[in-house]
């Protein structure tokens, strides 16, 4: 009895640390209207090209909440750094729209989306 537990323990463990360290992709989506981080990316994208400034700077408010949801969701199975990266960029997008200056919003937001679909890598 206690051999099948030496070696059932160990395994059990592996396979839920595994299981963990690979759902990036399944726990970076959207369980709810408040999580919905890309669906706030593409809205803020188009406040930015439409110069619709005050209605980025509240979208821009709730991507930075779910954008806090999603984070704890996934941190033990992202990489650390791309979670840096997605707080950088949100943060100069956030300069880009207090300044009004479409073209820097606009590569933040392409750098937001390029370093969400790492994510699951």
């Amino acid at each position: 009895m206690n051999k099948i537990k030496a070696y059932v323990v160990p395994v059990i463990t592996i396979i839920i640390f595994i299981g963990i360290m690979t759902s990036g992709g399944f726990l970076k989506k959207s369980f709810n209207n408040k999580d919905n981080v890309i669906n706030y990316i593409y809205t803020i994208r188009q406040d930015i090209i439409n110069e619709n400034w005050q209605q980025a700077e509240k979208n821009l408010e709730q991507l930075k909440t779910a954008w806090n949801i999603v984070g704890k969701r996934v941190q033990f199975s992202v990489e650390r750094n791309e979670m840096i990266m997605i707080n950088t960029n949100i943060a100069r997008l956030e300069g880009a729209i207090w300044a009004k200056d479409k073209s820097e919003g606009l590569i933040e937001l392409s750098e937001i989306i390029e370093h969400w679909k790492d994510l699951e890598k």
